[in-house]
């Protein structure tokens, strides 16, 4: 089934098996067995999100080989651009900071929103806050944070629908933004999600807009 699948074109797998997060020789060989066919992205769900609970890893594992591959050609055209000696770290949206090599798709879904959880603690502890309530809009969404002298976290969030298992930064994200269409239904006015879109130059990119 497996060299099925990538003669058919996939070149992007996610391994999950019931039992994989306490068991893991079963997925364990399957990736090797993946990988020796020619696929050049393998998730396994014990490495990605080792918990109990087989719809929230698999979720988490198919996310993860879904944007993997998204990120990493993103990657190697950076590294290019800035010579492979420069060091390179990318943000995390547990709000923290991994090396190139060790950044993966899950790390990344709520990463540039993190960005602004954490700039917006600099400035305010700068200023003499510690207490502080975080309003992002961009183009497509509203972003909303709450920092009262720690970075809140979660460990389980749904994003678009999505159901993740893996650290993150408490952000509340309402499909509203700049962009964002507002209607009339006949009885009630809507905002979004539905968009004008946005192109928000690049002093903001990566933002989301």
């Amino acid at each position: 089934k497996l060299q099925d699948a990538f003669a058919k074109g996939y070149r992007a797998l996610a391994i999950v098996l019931m039992h994989g997060h306490r068991f893991t020789a079963h997925e364990k060989r399957l990736a090797v067995i993946a990988r020796v066919i020619g696929f050049p992205q393998v998730s396994v769900s014990h490495e990605i999100s080792a918990l109990i609970k087989l719809i929230g890893r698999g979720d988490t594992t198919v996310a993860d080989a879904y944007l993997s591959p998204v990120l990493d050609r993103y990657i190697q055209r950076t590294r290019k651009a800035l010579g492979q000696a420069t060091p390179l770290f990318f943000m995390q949206s547990t709000g923290g900071l991994a090396e190139a090599n060790a950044f993966r798709g899950k790390d990344a879904v709520l990463s540039g929103p993190a960005g602004g959880v954490v700039g917006m603690v600099a400035a305010a502890r700068e200023a003499g806050f510690d207490r502080v309530i975080g309003f992002d809009m961009g183009g497509t969404s509203t972003d909303v944070s709450h920092y009262a002298g720690t970075f809140e976290r979660t460990h389980e969030t749904m994003v678009a629908g999505t159901r993740l298992r893996t650290p993150m930064l408490a952000i509340h994200t309402v499909a509203a933004g700049g962009g964002s269409i507002c209607r009339f239904d006949g009885m009630r006015l809507r905002v979004g999600p539905q968009s004008a879109g946005a192109n928000p130059g690049p002093a903001c990119y990566g933002r989301g807009g």
